[in-house]
């Protein structure tokens, strides 16, 4: 029980995501949050390792797992920069509950292709099934763009964060399977996107960052919706499988649909209530799957 409640509450902080930035400053830069968050995150992270892990992080300063090569740490970093970014742009753009049900219901379809890809094997059928069944509730929640605030070009950014959630999963459970701490490894990963999306930083308006608000949301957006999220998530992992673990996240799309309705008045068409009831009952399927994939 003590596993299943650190899942919930990592679940719930990682819904709260964008929520919180939609509640923030409406100048702020969706990608000057994502960097942002990404560097407090890894900072906090960096933190809670060298409290938790101890003497052990004595151990990790010398080269972990040589087998990691430096092109894994940087493609699963690029996952999660492009995850980050382009999710907080597809929140702006589409809202809450269509952003995040459409990038993580479309997250494990593309890591199951691109699995299949790598390992030359056909998919299973539930998976198909699953695909199947994400696919047309997807297509619900688009072609009720007509009738609610959802947009093409969003949901082609939730689809762009599925596909860099992806690749950071396939990237982690890489450098994870090779004994490195997951505090550490996250740390390192959040460390390197944040340095990747910068440069970006000279491109933006920062003005927002002078207002309160703006302060608490990237406080907020670090250290409740990354650090402690993730090690909540990893603490909890040690003691469930895989398919447990994945079907408690099911919070997730759940809580951040209803904070989009409650506290941002979200009111996505029928239509789209449909597709995002669909998708996540896609995802309920797709955790009946115990891989090894599912865990990260």
């Amino acid at each position: 029980m003590r596993s299943r409640l650190f899942v919930v509450l990592a679940a719930v902080g990682f819904a709260t995501t964008g929520t919180a930035q939609q509640l923030g400053p409406e100048a702020s830069s969706p990608i000057a949050v994502a960097t942002i968050r990404f560097f407090i995150g890894s900072m906090v992270l960096i933190a809670l390792s060298r409290v938790h892990l101890g003497s052990s992080v004595r151990r990790t300063s010398q080269p972990i797992a040589p087998s990691i090569t430096p092109s894994t740490w940087i493609l699963t970093a690029f996952g999660q920069a492009l995850y980050g970014a382009a999710f907080f742009s597809a929140v702006r753009s589409t809202g809450v509950a269509v952003g995040t049900v459409v990038a993580l219901g479309s997250a494990p379809l593309i890591t199951g292709v691109i699995s299949a890809v790598t390992s030359r094997r056909l998919p299973t059928l539930l998976w198909l099934m699953t695909t199947a069944i994400a696919i047309l509730g997807m297509g619900l929640i688009v072609a009720s763009g007509n009738e609610s605030q959802v947009t093409v070009s969003g949901v082609g950014l939730a689809l762009c964060a599925g596909l860099g959630y992806a690749i950071f999963a396939l990237g982690s459970k890489t450098i994870l399977a090779s004994g490195v701490p997951s505090e550490i490894a996250m740390a390192r990963v959040f460390g390197i996107a944040s340095i990747m999306l910068a440069p970006t930083l000279f491109f933006v308006n920062l003005s927002w960052l002078t207002q309160r608000d703006a302060i608490v949301m990237v406080l907020w957006l670090g250290v409740v919706t990354l650090a402690l999220a993730y090690w909540s998530y990893a603490t909890g992992l040690h003691h469930l499988e895989p398919s447990q673990a994945t079907m408690i996240t099911l919070v997730e799309p759940v809580v951040a649909t209803l904070l989009g309705a409650v506290l941002l008045s979200e009111r996505p068409s029928v239509l789209a209530w449909c597709g995002i009831f669909i998708v996540i009952c896609a995802l309920l399927f797709e955790s009946r799957s115990a891989t090894e994939n599912m865990r990260h």
